[in-house]
């Protein structure tokens, strides 16, 4: 008769089939555990149905009415105050707006050409919804647009004329220089840097952070969550669409000259 084979114990140590489900429901619970509110409440945003903000469309629309009112009733005035606030604005914070806009470019050359320049502004491993070229093509049309075949030939002429202040006198060959300098200034390197920072933004909380597509999420990193849905948050939305209303205005109306 044959005698049984003997079966050695099973080590007390062994991980059974029980104990790696369980292992795997527990680093789930943990991965959960990690999100933070903020994470979490980006997801439940992400799914819930967008809706009109009626005291921000509210707010900009009257206000938006009331100026292209005041323009209608009022041209002189209109006219005048526009002055007196542009000049302010040129005398006190010109510089301003230089320093930004000279930041605004090393800081775009430090994001592309350092570690975080290889970041996807989709979710990792996600194909592209359009091609580099067709790509380049819309933002040059966006970013250019109709102000290029205005601005291309008249800007370097007005400032040849009328030199920036403080600067050279008018039609004399120093003017020459600076109003190219000035056209490129406006042009090139620095206004690409300004829409590189607002799109790279908008892009990177909405595709890869499942944001809302509003200028105020793109400061919910800085603000919190709280205080982007708030009045905070509404005031910028609303300064965003006035920014895009008057500037688009504003491109349409000299293009159409």
């Amino acid at each position: 008769q044959e005698e049984p084979k003997l079966v050695p114990p099973a080590p007390e140590n062994a991980p059974s089939a029980h104990d790696s489900h369980d292992a795997e429901d527990t680093q789930q619970i943990m991965q959960e555990l990690r999100q933070t509110k903020a994470e979490q409440a980006v997801a439940e945003r992400r799914n819930r149905k967008l809706t009109l903000d009626k005291a921000t469309f509210g707010i900009t629309g009257i206000l938006a009415l009331a100026f292209v009112a005041w323009g209608f009733l009022g041209r002189d005035s209109l006219a005048a105050t526009s002055t007196v606030a542009l000049d302010w604005v040129m005398e006190y914070t010109g510089w301003l707006f230089m320093v930004l806009a000279s930041l605004f470019v090393v800081f775009v050359l430090w994001l592309a050409l350092g570690k975080w320049g290889n970041i996807p502004l989709g979710k990792d491993g996600e194909r592209p919804e359009f091609r580099t070229v067709s790509w380049i093509a819309m933002m040059f049309a966006a970013g250019m647009g109709i102000g290029l075949m205005f601005y291309g030939v008249a800007e370097p002429l007005y400032h040849y004329i009328a030199p920036p202040p403080g600067t050279v006198d008018g039609r004399t060959p120093a003017a020459i220089q600076t109003a190219m300098a000035t056209s490129i200034f406006h042009w090139t390197l620095h206004p690409w840097a300004m829409y590189a920072v607002v799109g790279i933004a908008m892009a990177y909380g909405t595709y890869r952070l499942g944001r809302r597509q509003l200028i105020s999420a793109a400061f919910t990193s800085l603000f919190g969550i709280r205080t982007v849905e708030g009045p905070v948050g509404k005031f910028i939305n609303i300064l965003a669409i006035f920014a895009t209303l008057f500037g688009t205005a504003a491109s349409l109306g000299l293009g159409a000259l």
